[in-house]
């Protein structure tokens, strides 16, 4: 009944793992499609708002140059010299062709005069000065004449005519503009002055001339008759932006952290749920299969019992009555080491302490020491001087018989086993358990003492554990405030050092 229950047990363990990797795939699967998904969206609405924000700080740039110009401009209004004298005429005609019907032209002569030359009083003097000019052109008048064509209104042509009377009177200076974007804060990496094809009469800008190195032209035409254009490149800078939805941007990336935070954790929960739900299949298994082996024992103890013959030989009763002993012993010390594992503080475990020869306990363990079929064992003891060593004789052999089981296992045909053991000056006893096993890599070693740890290099030789053993072993010796190293070289052995205080 015993063994068909395990192999119930095997078979729905099978099948309860086949599903569970299934949905774990399926849950990894949508998990890593949600993150992506997510991602692919909040990199989408970050990319638009920060198209929005670099929008705006272009805005920002372009005002504020406009702003400027508007500024130096009635500056230049205000402290315009007056030494010259400026006289204009103007003429208005509207076509009265049928294909330009309506169309109006605004004709301005200007005539700027040098006031140290010639005195202007009034408007009389004005005809004067038109006909000195159209005799003899001297030096200190000068003539401009401009045409518009079909203006939108009145009041822009007659603007027009103030700005260029305002720049013969205070010319217009670059380095004055520059000076006025320091003090808004907006570093100009060029300001030029160009002329145009045709008279501008509105502020421009030209956006994003480079992918890699954004920037902002800003055309203002200070000189509208003379179709002079100021144009001024502003480096469009990524911190500003940044700082521009800084805030929404913190909040993004926090909010995304956490997400993708909380997922992980979830599968990484999921995972560990599922290898440790692993651990407790694999442990209730391998507690059948070393379970099994003792009550087979005893079982066929049993029925030996039955048998009147075999029992009147008095050799082999003792026989049988001595295995059924030993394995009894076998299931004690088996109940008692998950019992002492189940403990959470190595204080808990109850130690009967005792003194007993040292070199003995190491002998009852190698003579209780079961050598796996297909395997040859040499166990050598470098001591034989009697030690009487203070401990709990049970916990001591089971910590010995581990180590042993241990190099038996994990070696290769034909093991070797050196015992030795030595009282220190401060009166501790040390003992060492060397073997010529697998050995251990040296990035596993400080995790050989972990419950449940079993090294990539022992699972893949297909080995059956739990990563019990030398924990089991750790928890023993810290009983009796003890310490235990190891030393292993992988390919050559495995040195496992006890040093227990008396």
């Amino acid at each position: 009944m015993f063994f068909v229950l395990q192999e119930i047990f095997q078979i729905g363990q099978m099948d309860y793992f086949c599903n569970m990797e299934k949905r774990i795939k399926v849950l990894y699967g949508l998990t890593i499609a949600v993150i992506i998904t997510f991602c692919t969206i909040q990199c989408y609405w970050l990319y638009n708002r920060y198209k929005d924000a670099l929008n705006s700080y272009e805005d920002h740039l372009y005002n504020t140059v406009v702003s400027v110009m508007h500024e130096d401009y009635e500056t230049r209004r205000a402290t315009q010299t007056f030494d010259i004298s400026i006289l204009t005429s103007s003429k208005m005609k509207v076509s009265s062709n049928a294909d330009q019907a309506g169309l109006m032209t605004m004709t301005f002569d200007i005539y700027v005069v040098d006031m140290n030359t010639y005195a202007i009083r009034d408007t009389a003097d004005m005809n004067n000065i038109v006909g000195i000019y159209e005799q003899e052109k001297p030096e200190g008048i000068t003539k401009y004449s401009f045409e518009v064509d079909n203006p939108r209104n009145e009041r822009d042509a007659y603007d027009a005519l103030e700005r260029f009377q305002v720049d013969v009177r205070s010319p217009f200076n670059t380095a004055r503009i520059d000076s006025l974007l320091n003090k808004r804060g907006v570093k100009a990496k060029e300001i030029t002055v160009v002329q145009a094809d045709s008279m501008v009469w509105f502020a421009s800008r030209i956006n994003h001339t480079s992918k890699l190195r954004s920037e902002i032209t800003v055309s203002y035409p200070y000189d509208i008759f003379e179709r002079e254009v100021v144009n001024v490149t502003l480096a469009v800078g990524v911190s500003p932006v940044i700082m521009k939805m800084l805030d929404t941007l913190l909040i993004s990336l926090v909010l995304s952290g956490l997400l993708i935070t909380c997922l992980i954790v979830q599968i990484a929960t999921i995972r560990k749920q599922h290898k440790l739900e692993k651990l407790r299949q694999d442990f209730i298994h391998i507690m059948i299969h070393e379970l099994k082996r003792p009550i087979s024992t005893l079982k066929m103890c049993v029925s030996f019992m039955h048998n009147d013959k075999l029992m009147q030989d008095k050799e082999s009763k003792n026989a049988i009555i001595s295995d059924s002993y030993n394995e009894l012993d076998n299931l004690s010390s088996y109940f008692s080491k998950l019992r002492d594992l189940t403990f959470s503080d190595v204080t808990e475990i109850p130690l009967t302490l005792s003194a007993f020869n040292l070199h003995d306990a190491i002998e009852e363990c190698i003579e209780k020491l079961s050598i796996p079929n297909g395997k040859s064992a040499t166990i050598n003891v470098a001591s034989d001087t009697d030690i009487m060593v203070t401990a709990d004789r049970m916990h001591f052999v089971n910590i010995i018989s581990n180590l042993l089981e241990n190099a038996l296992k994990y070696s290769k045909e034909k093991v070797r086993i050196e015992i030795s053991y030595r009282k220190s000056n401060d009166e501790s006893i040390t003992i060492s358990v060397k073997d010529n096993g697998f050995g251990i890599p040296k990035s596993d070693c400080k995790y050989v003492f972990d419950k449940f740890f079993r090294s990539q290099a022992v699972t893949n030789k297909g080995i059956l554990g739990m990563g019990l053993g030398l924990a089991y072993v750790k928890l023993l010796v810290s009983a009796h405030k003890g310490s235990i190293e190891v030393e292993s070289e992988k390919g050559v052995g495995t040195v496992f050092t006890i040093k227990l205080p008396q």
